[in-house]
């Protein structure tokens, strides 16, 4: 896998419909069909592109302005035990043979921070159907929140978050765990696990063998200025571990 950041990122805000060009979906359609199984176009506009949904669509070209890879990220107001929770849901997809890791979570970042920002006292958190091992070993990396996780419990409000989101999308879930979810999106061929005997590797294998036949990982990042200062910090450090820079003491800023 190449370590390529994408050139240029194109931003679309989507507030009641998508304002996206019939050429540009086709566009995303196509790509997304070389690199993953998707049953048709039904497939695709619902469980992907979801142009009915509130949130933001970004957009990621390389030098020769071709598509390399796109984030979706869908806003929804949940009601939970008398209090208002607003959880996005995120997806990136893209060609496994270039690693957009960084691009993908700069983009993903910079909305956050712009969402908890707008809305400071909001209660919010991210979710993501996580599709493989090296994604998760990514996110894991990136916060320290996430859950599942092997050292902690989940909570019981993530859960009941998790049942809210289940019926929310029509999720069909696996009896072994509740944040495994089936009949999602697989690559067409995975990346080469080349390091197999990483922790959060196995422990992704250890909940999701079948991770190639379409059963994802949901997991939880909670939204908050900690976390998502801590995630640029890791991100603009190439995710060295936190010892690595624990007593650096410049500013590091994020544009």
């Amino acid at each position: 896998m190449s370590s390529s950041l994408a050139l240029r990122t194109e931003l679309i805000e989507v507030d009641t419909y998508l304002p996206l060009s019939d050429s540009l979906a086709f566009d995303l359609e196509q790509f997304t069909r070389k690199h993953y199984r998707i049953a048709n176009h039904h497939q695709f506009n619902e469980q992907i592109l979801s142009p009915e949904t509130t949130g933001s669509l970004g957009v990621f070209y390389d030098l020769n302005n071709k598509i390399v890879g796109f984030s979706r990220i869908c806003r929804h107001s949940l009601q939970v035990q008398d209090s208002e929770f607003t959880a996005y849901i995120g997806g990136t997809y893209y060609d496994p043979r270039i690693d957009l890791s960084f691009t993908a979570a700069r983009f993903c970042l910079a909305k956050a921070i712009r969402y908890k920002l707008e809305r400071p006292h909001e209660n919010m958190a991210y979710f993501s159907l996580v599709s493989t091992p090296t994604r998760f070993q990514f996110l894991s990396k990136l916060n320290n929140g996430i859950y599942p996780n092997e050292e902690t419990p989940i909570p019981e409000f993530v859960l009941v978050l998790v049942e809210h989101l289940k019926r929310l999308h029509h999720w069909e879930t696996d009896a072994k765990h509740p944040m495994l979810i089936h009949n999602q999106i697989p690559l067409l061929n995975p990346p080469i696990l080349e390091d197999e005997a990483d922790p959060l590797i196995n422990y992704y294998l250890s909940l999701n063998p079948n991770y190639s036949t379409g059963t994802s990982l949901l997991i939880y990042l909670p939204i908050n200025l900690a976390n998502i200062s801590l995630g640029i910090k890791r991100v603009l450090m190439k995710m060295r571990p936190p010892q690595a820079y624990l007593h650096e003491t410049k500013e590091v800023t994020f544009s």
